[in-house]
């Protein structure tokens, strides 16, 4: 897991971006992330393991037609997912446009020329800070929001992140993956253990 160990829900614990720790510009750059992001300010991470913070406000206008996707409430878990999906492919495109990572391409896209393109380490945070809102804004009936997970680390396969969600009912956590995709593209939503055992997308 990655998230700091807190007696306190995850929901109540702040952000915190995850980067090489390699000089003091580094050091006052991390307290500059907002732990606690709204609507009309949060921030992301960008340029590969937070190399760079950015700063977001939506107009009321945007966010709620973050809001809009989840009305009428859904009627199942799965459902849900579906709306988490199209929710945070929303908030990518918005953030996009102010940060400029519009751009980012699937995976490690390393072509030349590529201006804002991200990391895994990246699209789980920003992922995580997405989820974060829609869950204060009381949008999700069925899931909670669960901290950052890694894989690969100890089994000697590539490392990778995710953001996750709980099934309440259930308590199946599920990953929140939006690296295999370009930006603004729905998040790849699956069961965690499915996600850990090395799964990537046909």
């Amino acid at each position: 897991m990655m998230t700091a160990c807190s007696s306190r829900p995850i929901s109540e614990q702040a952000i915190a971006p995850i980067f090489k720790l390699d000089s003091v510009q580094s050091l006052e750059k991390y307290k500059l992330f907002i732990g606690h992001p709204t609507p009309s300010l949060y921030s992301i991470c960008r340029h590969k393991t937070c190399r760079e913070i950015a700063f977001v406000s939506l107009s009321d206008v945007q966010w709620q037609n973050v809001e809009a996707l989840f009305s009428p409430p859904a009627i199942s878990a799965e459902y849900e997912r579906g709306q988490i999906q199209q929710a945070v492919a929303l908030l990518e495109t918005y953030t996009g446009e102010q940060t400029n990572t519009d751009n980012d391409r699937a995976e490690n896209d390393s072509r030349s020329g590529i201006q804002g393109q991200m990391d895994c380490i990246d699209e789980a945070t920003n992922t995580t800070v997405y989820l974060r809102m829609i869950s204060k804004a009381g949008l999700l009936k069925w899931h909670q929001e669960a901290s950052r997970i890694g894989r690969g680390v100890m089994t000697g396969n590539i490392p990778h992140n995710t953001a996750t969600i709980i099934e309440i009912e259930s308590g199946t956590p599920y990953a929140v993956d939006s690296w295999f995709e370009d930006n603004g593209v729905e998040p790849h939503i699956l069961p965690l253990a499915e996600w850990k055992s090395g799964w990537w997308p046909q």
